[in-house]
């Protein structure tokens, strides 16, 4: 019998984020008799152990942050010389993907496929710099493009954007269907009376999902509607700073902060509308998952439109109109509506994991049988 085709994931950590989670969806959902995943990290993962029970390699290495940049490709050297039996390596680092890239060539490896999960960076100075020198010369050393959305693809490939192949973080669709039952459970733990109106966001305290302006939202907001509340569901670098800024405005009691990890779906039924201002994104799973649960959303005009299943529950709107979002929050805390997207519309869309799944188990043999 044939063994599995093992795929070498290019990752920082195998956590609960946008990159972590899109991939053990649809790595739970291949044959992986036909199809193993492996990860190369910088460090351990809250996936890690889920990924040893499916049958998956665990590798590390420093990162940059660790060694510097030269340490670090040493240490990819030495990592790739040692296992040049890989046909396909897929890399998840965005312009950054290039050092692996190029040592990936280097030893002969096949298939080198570079994935745009982002549409910008937060990184200034020298680093951005690296970045962009790294990012400019993905292409000499990539064989294969994917994109989370079109728009990630033309941050990071450029001209070659339209080479990429888009594929969609698609979610579990069961998991993420409406349940007025489970609503009322996850606001009675949380002691979200029916009179509260629940504002909500996922995601990590990092600049780019833009906390501060969110906060500001929700104090202009809760002038008006003084019954709101805001839970925070996430953790990062700038939690701290956010909860001093909620000190700072008097609003301790009407923030709840939840570092959950698991579970997510529970938790965003009990929402009443979800608040989205980032800076940037590739294409945000959350918001799919929202979507399906028929959350009503205001996202910043900054993410791709592909993101919109076209239920009418999302409205996008620019970070420099403060007054735009708070008429568009009060026309939603006044409508009070929840409207579930049906899961066909979610499966011609392209975001039904166990279809994804299987085109990409084809696409990945399919790049063995081309790049053999």
């Amino acid at each position: 019998m044939e063994s599995a085709l093992r795929i070498l994931h290019v990752v920082e950590k195998m956590n609960h984020g946008e990159i972590g989670t899109m991939l053990m969806n649809v790595y739970r959902n291949l044959d992986r008799s036909k199809v193993q995943f492996d990860f190369l990290t910088n460090a351990e993962g809250d996936y890690d152990e889920e990924i040893r029970t499916m049958g998956g390699h665990l590798y590390r290495i420093p990162s940059i942050d660790d060694v510097g940049i030269q340490g670090y490709k040493k240490a990819l050297r030495h990592f790739f010389k040692g296992h040049r039996f890989y046909i396909v390596m897929h890399a998840h680092l965005d312009k950054m993907s290039s050092f692996s890239l190029k040592a990936a060539k280097r030893v002969g490896i096949p298939v080198r496929v570079v994935h745009s999960h982002n549409t910008g960076t937060e990184k200034t100075g020298k680093e951005k710099f690296l970045q962009n020198v790294a990012g400019s010369i993905i292409s000499l050393y990539a064989t294969h493009y994917f994109a989370c959305s079109s728009e990630a693809a033309k941050w990071l490939f450029k001209t070659k954007a339209k080479n990429a192949e888009i594929i969609y973080n698609a979610i579990e669709l069961e998991r993420f269907c409406y349940s007025n039952s489970v609503r009322e459970k996850v606001r009675q733990e949380i002691h979200i009376s029916d009179k509260e109106f629940l504002i909500g966001h996922i995601g990590p305290f990092s600049p780019q999902k833009n906390h501060d302006y969110l906060i500001e939202l929700f104090v202009g907001f809760r002038r008006r509607i003084p019954q709101a509340k805001l839970i925070l569901i996430g953790d990062g670098p700038l939690r701290k700073k956010i909860e001093e800024k909620i000190k700072q405005y008097h609003i301790v009691d009407h923030v709840i902060f939840l570092n959950v990890k698991e579970d997510i779906e529970r938790w965003m039924q009990a929402f009443d509308l979800f608040l989205y201002p980032s800076l940037h994104e590739g294409l945000p799973m959350t918001l799919i998952e929202a979507q399906s649960a028929g959350l009503p959303i205001l996202a910043s005009d900054h993410i791709p439109r592909e993101v919109d299943l076209r239920a009418d529950l999302i409205e996008f709107i620019q970070l420099n109109n403060k007054r735009e979002w708070l008429e568009k929050m009060y026309e939603s805390y006044e409508k009070k509506n929840r409207n579930p997207v049906d899961a066909e519309v979610l499966i011609k869309k392209g975001y039904d994991v166990k279809q994804v799944a299987r085109q990409t188990e084809q696409k990945y043999l399919q790049l063995r049988d081309d790049g053999i």
